[in-house]
């Protein structure tokens, strides 16, 4: 038998939200200090759209107006990632260290292909996260006096509307804090991805187990073949072991269904704003002066950061569609010819239940790469609209 543990990227995740404050200890049994810690990211967190939407009112520029509308929709969304990371904690540790999560493996093929597909999106999550802490670091430290002319803030804010020296060093620490504290909420996205990757593969794992019903008495009927009773405990032990995957598939569904209701909020947040958020990026890369080399990476970052985080969860939603909707055709596959009649009965229904895949619908949105081309085609007629106005 083998296992698969939780990576331990996600382990160093972790690690960050309890390190930043966000997250606190069990042994702190301090509930008060708890709820106020989380009153406080609460608060100041959304400061920070309020910040650059006041920004898009108050300032001259009206590529600086647009593209402070653009941040005010970006940070808004992260903002409910921040939510989520403070008040939804056992959530995330109970989906993630969810039994069904740990993966168990009859066959060493089957574990090398599965453990490979899982590297594969680690390789894609650790850079990933490290552009976001990267391209923090450098929008803070670009916009210091000490290597920039102009008292701009991070992220490219002019802030020329504001004469005050002092409320120009505490809107830099308060926007630089911000940051920070905004990259660490968006580090929720890779943990959503990487339970979302490992439903479609416990999916797929169930699949094999159905298509798998019978094959091994099978190949043990022939080396005691001349025992007159084998026949009828082969056909119960197919009968439980279906029973046992029946209650694993019906387990499997309730936690994606579960994980669906937790994290409907936030899906919906990323489905509507999405292509916002693209539209803005491209026009900003397209038309917009850039003055340095920073502020272009932190458009295409923030162009990179609109289409994952709604790609991603669009992709994988429609991979546990995709490998629960084959469960009834590997249910089929199995050795269920040579059962007895009321065991075929068993089949039949069970693989009317296993018509239904299982998809993921927020509102009126199903969660599948249509949903994806419809939020890119939106982003493109927007673009065009905007483009006329140039």
């Amino acid at each position: 038998m083998f296992t698969i543990e939780v990576d331990k990227t996600y382990e160093i995740i972790i690690k960050i939200f309890y390190l930043s404050g966000v997250w606190q200890r069990d042994k702190e049994s301090n509930f008060r200090y708890i709820d106020n810690r989380q009153l406080f990211y609460s608060f100041f967190g959304v400061l920070l759209p309020i910040f650059f939407l006041t920004n898009a009112y108050l300032c001259n520029d009206r590529n600086e107006s647009l593209f402070s509308v653009h941040a005010t929709i970006v940070a808004a969304v992260v903002y409910v990632k921040l939510l989520y990371l403070l008040f939804k904690k056992d959530e995330f540790l109970t989906f993630l260290y969810d039994p069904i999560i740990v993966h168990s493996f009859e066959t060493r093929e089957e574990y090398d292909r599965m453990i490979k597909k899982i590297q594969k999106f680690i390789r894609f999550v650790r850079p990933y996260c490290s552009a976001f802490f990267v391209t923090a670091f450098l929008i803070i430290v670009i916009r210091l006096p000490a290597f920039s002319a102009d008292k701009g803030l991070p992220v490219f804010i002019s802030f020329s509307w504001n004469d005050s020296e002092i409320v120009y060093w505490l809107a830099y620490l308060f926007v630089s804090l911000s940051c920070i504290l905004y990259v660490i909420a968006n580090v929720i996205a890779p943990i959503i991805w990487y339970i979302m990757m490992n439903y479609s593969i416990e999916y797929e794992l169930l699949g094999n187990k159905l298509r798998n019903l019978g094959m091994a008495n099978k190949t043990k009927e022939t080396r005691v073949k001349n025992q007159k009773n084998f026949r009828l405990p082969r056909r119960s032990m197919f009968v439980k072991d279906l029973i046992v995957l029946i209650k694993s598939h019906r387990n499997l569904t309730e936690t994606v269904e579960r994980f669906r209701s937790c994290f409907s909020t936030l899906f919906f947040c990323q489905i509507t704003t999405s292509g916002i958020v693209i539209c803005a990026s491209v026009y900003s890369l397209a038309f917009v002066s850039n003055q340095n080399i920073v502020q272009t990476e932190m458009y295409v970052v923030v162009l990179l950061y609109g289409i994952f985080d709604i790609f991603l969860v669009m992709y994988l939603a429609n991979d546990i569609t995709i490998a629960s909707d084959r469960l009834s055709y590997c249910l089929f596959e199995s050795n269920w010819i040579d059962q007895t009649e009321s065991c075929k009965k068993y089949v039949l229904i069970m693989g009317e239940v296993l018509k239904q895949p299982q998809q993921l619908v927020i509102l009126i949105y199903p969660m599948n790469l249509e949903t994806f081309m419809t939020v890119i085609n939106g982003a493109y007629s927007m673009f065009n609209i905007l483009k006329n106005f140039q």
